[in-house]
């Protein structure tokens, strides 16, 4: 018997979403065994604050964060942050079968191979992973995801927090972070499918082919939610911020949309945002393509699960779907978390569900 006053207490930490347009703060706790949420907040930067990843107006960042806090009466000095696929270099590569103790000796040492500025100015972690493809499977090699941060881009992050007098308790990367999510709600599962997830990000999109919970490939791509945002502004001849606007009343065109009831300017609207989800589609299909001439065998994909602030306008999962004709999912972010409390100035829209994957997964990791 465990008595309850000699159980170490769990430390409350708190997932920031940090992008180029602002900050999404999420925190989970458990209550009678659920999992529930218990503080979110958006705040935009008011100038640029973050470019290609790193901070670069530490006094406007600091402003911004203490904001959320304050708003949200967040006492926690434990967060969670992600860093951006095309800021961190991620590759599978093929090791001899060791133990735990030799792989993390030669990791680094097979790191330098791929990563192309000096070893020591990075940090590196690896995943064992397992291979879909049976035929590739020997008792002699395995798989292993590398994940390779330059420390000046985490000291940038460690620099802004300490000032605040906050920790940070994790650095994770966006992609793997939506891959927690999915897990949480039950959107993959410890089976033989193999599944991709794209996640669609302010200005890039980062696709992971998955298996059994792992990320056995991944792609980015220089194209995301600003793309989308500046396409439809050109378009209907107006400013960045009336096209944000406008987004979430754009309809992509399925089978079975009825053409007649469809606003010429809204029609016009839609096709300008579909040139750049076609760009993220074949984009997918390049990845599909790719990782299947690196292997014996070709894989078929049960599903593909979407996120992301990119996810921004109704029909994008139909529109994919038979696009691709490949099952298409929006990633149910907050599935099995009670979201039932009361955000004031924040609310939950249905259509930010799939933009919450990366501050979800973020605050997941703190329990």
């Amino acid at each position: 018997m465990t008595f309850k006053f000699f159980k170490k207490a769990k430390k409350n930490h708190i997932g920031l979403d940090i992008n180029s347009e602002g900050i999404t703060a999420l925190a989970v706790t458990v209550k009678n065994k659920k999992l529930m949420v218990k503080n979110y907040a958006y705040e935009p930067f008011q100038d640029q604050v973050i470019q290609n990843g790193l901070i670069v107006d530490i006094e406007a960042f600091i402003e911004t964060v203490n904001k959320i806090f304050e708003k949200q009466k967040i006492i926690t000095k434990l967060v969670n942050i992600a860093l951006p696929g095309n800021i961190t270099l991620i590759k599978t590569i093929n090791l001899p079968n060791l133990p735990i103790e030799e792989l993390a000796v030669i990791v680094p040492q097979e790191a330098i191979k791929h990563i192309p500025f000096p070893i020591e100015e990075v940090n590196i972690d690896f995943e064992i992973l397992e291979n879909p493809n049976k035929q590739q499977n020997t008792n002699k090699r395995i798989d292993v995801v590398l994940v390779a941060i330059p420390k000046t881009i985490i000291q940038n992050y460690m620099d802004a927090f300490k000032k605040m007098g906050l920790t940070v308790a994790s650095v994770d990367v966006a992609p793997f972070t939506m891959i927690r999510t999915l897990a949480n709600a039950g959107l993959i599962y410890e089976s033989e499918n193999i599944d991709i997830s794209v996640l669609v990000g302010d200005e890039n999109t980062d696709i992971n082919i998955i298996y059994k919970g792992n990320p056995i490939f991944t792609n980015n791509f220089p194209v995301g939610k600003k793309n989308i945002i500046d396409s439809l502004a050109h378009s209907l001849e107006i400013d960045n911020m009336a096209a944000e606007k406008l987004l979430p009343e754009i309809a992509l065109m399925v089978p079975g949309t009825n053409i007649d009831e469809i606003d010429p300017q809204k029609n016009k609207a839609a096709a300008a945002v579909r040139s750049i989800y076609n760009n993220i589609c074949n984009e997918i299909l390049k990845t599909i393509e790719f990782y299947n001439s690196q292997n014996i065998e070709a894989v078929q994909i049960a599903s593909i699960f979407v996120a992301g602030t990119g996810i921004c306008t109704q029909n994008i999962d139909k529109y994919i779907a038979n696009r691709l004709k490949i099952n298409t999912v929006l990633c149910e972010s907050l599935k099995n978390i009670d979201n039932t409390i009361d955000y004031g100035d924040n609310p939950i829209y249905p259509i930010n569900i799939p933009a919450l994957a990366t501050s979800v997964g973020l605050a997941l990791k703190g329990l």
